[in-house]
This record gives C-alpha cells, structure tokens and sequence, in this order.
C-alpha cells in the first residue's frame, strides 16, 4: 500500500489526467441516456403498436424505404426530418417508435424530436434487421 500512494504521490499528472478522461466518459454517456430515447425489441414494439397505438417512424433514406419497410410505418428521411416535424404534430400524443438504419445515430434523432416536444419516444433496437431476424412482415419492393 505503502508503494501505491508514493507512486500516486510521484505521478499526479497521471491521475489528474486518468480523473479527466473519466468524467468526461462519464459525461459523454449521461448525456447520451439523457437526450437518447429507450431501446425496445421487435416483440416489444409490436406489444407498444398494439396497447399503445404506437407509431413507427422510419427514418432512411427514402430508396431504403422503398425497397423494404415495416408493415405500417411512415417514412420521414432524417436529412429532411427537421423541415416535416409539423407533419409529425398528428402523432405528437401517441408513442414513436424510431427505425433507423445503422450507421444512423439514433440519440441526434431523438434529441431533434424531443426538442420538438416529443416526448413519449424509443427506437427499435437493431433497426430493420433485428425485424428481419425476427420473421416478422415488411412491405418489399
């Protein structure tokens, strides 16, 4: 024990420097659980669409969309997602459940809803290719 506090002693730096990155780590993830909305499974969101009247919002691009989509979804591209958010005022009281495609942050979407007022939102986890997996419908080209 004796060795450890002479070494913390002699290398300040280092542990100022290692306390730094932490709380900024620590930062970085609570303000992703903070802006980012809650992750549901496929199974989960077809229990929300069914009790809650849950919408799904897609957010790809519109030829992804065209291609393939989840049986009932609505197709709002994030790149164009700020201009159409009046179009959303029809579903701001229901739960939206955001699809996305990977590579998507979903959190900056769901921080720009929020921001909008917004408030009952999740994003389905693993987007369309966790509802792939699962077998369950989609609208194809």
């Amino acid at each position: 024990m004796q060795q450890f506090i002479e070494f913390s002693l002699r290398h300040w730096e280092l542990w100022l420097t290692f306390f730094l990155i932490l709380a900024l780590l620590l930062t970085f993830e609570l303000h992703i659980k903070l802006t980012s909305a809650p992750s549901l499974s496929p199974q989960q969101a077809i229990f929300l669409i069914n009790r809650e009247d849950a919408v799904l919002l897609d957010v790809r691009d519109t030829n992804s969309f065209a291609k393939e989509h989840i049986v009932g979804s609505i197709n709002f591209p994030f790149s164009e997602l700020a201009a159409k958010l009046k179009q959303l005022d029809l579903y701001r009281k229901r739960p939206i459940i955001i699809n996305y495609s990977q590579g998507q942050a979903h959190h900056r979407i769901a921080r720009l809803l929020k921001n909008a007022g917004f408030n009952n939102l999740y994003h389905l986890k693993g987007g369309i290719i966790a509802w792939k997996n699962a077998s369950l419908p989609l609208v194809k080209q």
